[in-house]
């Protein structure tokens, strides 16, 4: 009988220092997923404590999710992660 990973085990989970790209309405984008204290939006990492990172987090390939945030609400598709 096989059983399935547990969701630390993931490799599609998204996670601190994963690599992710998502797909919204306005097109993909991708970035990378760090602690607060190495975050730079010109460097395309954001935190795990910013709205979209902890929306993100634990978050799996093919997974839509409801990014709540200070400028409304978001829905993006994780579409990679690596």
């Amino acid at each position: 009988m096989q059983t399935e990973a547990p969701p630390y085990d993931r490799a599609d989970l998204v996670r601190p220092g994963s690599r992710v790209a998502v797909r919204d309405e306005e097109g993909e984008d991708e970035f990378v997923i760090v602690h607060p204290e190495d975050a730079d939006a010109l460097e395309r990492r954001i935190s795990l404590d910013s709205p979209l990172g902890r929306a993100l987090v634990g978050r799996a390939v093919g997974e839509q999710v409801v990014v709540r945030a200070p400028g409304g609400v978001r829905i993006v598709h994780v579409i990679a992660t690596s």
